[in-house]
């Protein structure tokens, strides 16, 4: 969907790649959608937040819609679950109790040296010595390299994300949006040639979104990060694009995303329990 608060995550190739399951609210001649990914157990069926996708709800028009009708309609077809609301729907925290996320994001349309500019004076150093050191950025790493790394250092940090999660949007990554050049890796590596840091980043004619990002020990040492994300400003630069950071609510992460001098944005999430007792005890 071409709408403007419309996001990667709500297209229709995206879902049907990634959710278990999905239906969509539509209203009036697809003039507003609203996908609601779902799984059964024990024969309910609820409203689940696949991995990798994070903001979801109303895309379209947001006028005079009947948010409340369609929500009850919602909670009597599932029962139960989270509902995720994009950063354009923040009418929905004055009406549920939500859980208010960060995402962090910086616009591209500006030329390399103003970008530059608005970074902290920590991220300027460090950007400043990286380039001293002689790390190459490379564009061309392969997707499922990119994949090893990040198991390898963050698998553990998140255990709702299975190995069949993995599998799937890797699988998804290197077939269908990497023919369509809506997938790409890039890299900094060690004048040895080492890998220190590495992102993968998926793309839409609004945003690139930063999904897979991991830095070795040694380039957390170097500052690789700070320059991967550097190069990557300035390779987009004065182009109409959002670089979306993808985060964070953890508070080291978000520190080190905004040191980029990067604009915040919220969006929402929505978990409901109309199950009744005792099927309530539900989790």
């Amino acid at each position: 969907m071409n709408a403007s608060n419309g996001l990667i995550y709500s297209q229709y190739s995206y879902l049907n790649a990634i959710a278990d399951h999905w239906d969509a609210i539509i209203i009036n001649d697809y003039e507003t959608i609203m996908p609601i990914p779902w799984r059964i157990k024990a024969g309910i069926k609820y409203a689940y937040t696949p991995a990798f996708i994070q903001q979801l709800g109303f895309v379209g028009e947001l006028n005079n819609i009947p948010i409340q009708l369609i929500i009850k309609q919602i909670q009597q077809r599932f029962k139960y679950g989270t509902l995720l609301f994009n950063n354009g729907n923040d009418f929905i925290e004055k009406i549920y109790p939500t859980h208010k996320k960060l995402n962090l994001i910086q616009p591209l349309n500006q030329t390399p040296k103003l970008i530059f500019s608005k970074f902290r004076s920590d991220h300027s150093q460090s950007i400043l010595k990286a380039k001293e050191s002689g790390m190459i950025y490379l564009s061309d790493l392969p997707i499922h390299k990119t994949f090893e790394l990040y198991k390898k250092y963050h698998a553990k940090k998140t255990p709702h994300i299975t190995n069949g999660n993995y599998e799937q949007f890797e699988n998804y990554c290197s077939s269908d949006l990497a023919k369509k050049n809506k997938c790409f890796t890039r890299t900094i590596l060690n004048k040895e040639g080492a890998l220190l840091a590495t992102a993968l980043f998926l793309s839409d004619h609004k945003r690139l979104y930063n999904i897979l990002n991991t830095t070795t020990l040694e380039g957390r040492s170097m500052k690789a990060n700070h320059y991967l994300f550097y190069l990557l400003m300035n390779e987009f630069s004065e182009q109409h694009l959002i670089l979306d950071f993808e985060g964070s609510s953890l508070p080291g992460v978000a520190e080190f995303y905004g040191g980029f001098g990067a604009e915040q944005e919220y969006y929402y999430s929505y978990h409901y329990n109309k199950l009744p007792f005792p099927l309530s005890l539900f989790r």
